[in-house]
């Protein structure tokens, strides 16, 4: 062993750190022989991580994983009359057949291209966006010993109109951002075919959420000759401190005097959200607020590397 083999640079020192450094070091001194002899300590052996590429495969599971997640959404609204209304459930109903058919194409185009198909809801996107804004929706928080419990959302059907438009809508946006990933072009057209008829489903939901003319179908604030808005009124959020006070036991100042702490405005949806097919984040406000009027914000968006479904990852449906 040469010397240079127990010397680090300035850049290992500042990667692994004081602490590393020293173990490192601690280990390389004493060295290992056939016998073990000089090793500190006992440390399992590290698993590397899978070697991944993001394939056609890969994208095309994302794609049929997804469509999976909204389906199981829509599943458990349809004949739920506390989160859709009744007249709602036939359109939903063809909704659900269309993501249907949208995950056995896709399904279909990942075994033409040599991979296994995924047929489960997308990990990722379930734990950290579907099963949160549901939660929110129907159950609310429980309390903590620092903060009081949340309820169920106020308006649940508005909550799932408005949760169903925006995963239609990142839907559309993710089929879009696929078309220029795919190495296969005659997997281009089929990825935009499916777009677009998520874009009309979003299209279709915004006019039902929204439907006063010319509000549901244009954002004013995108359009080029839209006329400049009425100047936004100011509201000032009561006091919580006054709110606490007003309903304290023996209070003089009676509760119902003490206005309600204003809630987090809901995002007006229209058909039209822009001028060209917009691939950034679609916020959604669902459920009832906070102690503070705090709804929940998510913010849905095209998959990212940790939400993409591997070749190497085997489903669990």
């Amino acid at each position: 062993m040469s010397r240079h083999d127990n010397m680090f640079g300035r850049r290992d020192v500042l990667r692994i750190g004081g602490l590393g450094l020293a173990t490192a070091a601690v280990i390389t001194a004493c060295g290992e022989t056939d016998n073990q002899i000089g090793r500190v300590g006992s440390v399992s052996t590290t698993v590397p991580l899978p070697d991944v590429a993001v394939s056609d495969v890969t994208l095309l599971r994302t794609a049929s994983s997804l469509e999976h997640s909204i389906i199981n959404v829509y599943s458990q609204v349809i004949g739920n009359s506390d989160l859709l209304d009744p007249s709602m459930d036939d359109l939903f109903r063809r909704l659900l057949d269309d993501h249907t058919a949208h995950a056995k194409l896709f399904e279909g185009l990942t075994t033409d291209a040599g991979g296994t198909a995924w047929t489960c809801d997308n990990p990722k996107f379930d734990d950290t966006v579907v099963q949160p804004v549901l939660e929110r929706i129907i159950k609310g928080v429980p309390a903590t010993t620092i903060a009081p419990a949340i309820p169920p959302s106020d308006d649940p059907r508005r909550d799932i109109l408005n949760f169903s438009h925006g995963l239609e809508a990142m839907s559309a946006a993710t089929t879009q951002s696929f078309v220029v990933l795919y190495s296969d072009p005659s997997l281009r057209a089929s990825g935009l075919t499916v777009g677009a008829n998520e874009a009309r489903h979003a299209a279709l939901l915004a006019l039902t959420i929204n439907p006063d003319r010319p509000g549901g179908w244009v954002n004013f604030s995108d359009a080029v000759n839209a006329e400049p808005a009425s100047p936004p009124t100011t509201t000032i959020a009561p006091s919580t401190t006054l709110q606490n006070i007003a309903n304290a036991p023996g209070a003089a100042v009676p509760s119902d005097s003490v206005p309600a702490v204003p809630q987090t405005e809901i995002p007006t949806v229209t058909a039209v959200p822009s001028q060209f097919g917009s691939l950034a984040a679609i916020q959604i406000v669902v459920g009832a607020g906070d102690e503070n009027g705090t709804r929940l914000k998510v913010n849905l968006e095209t998959p990212s590397l940790n939400s993409f479904v591997y070749e190497y990852m085997q489903p669990t449906c």
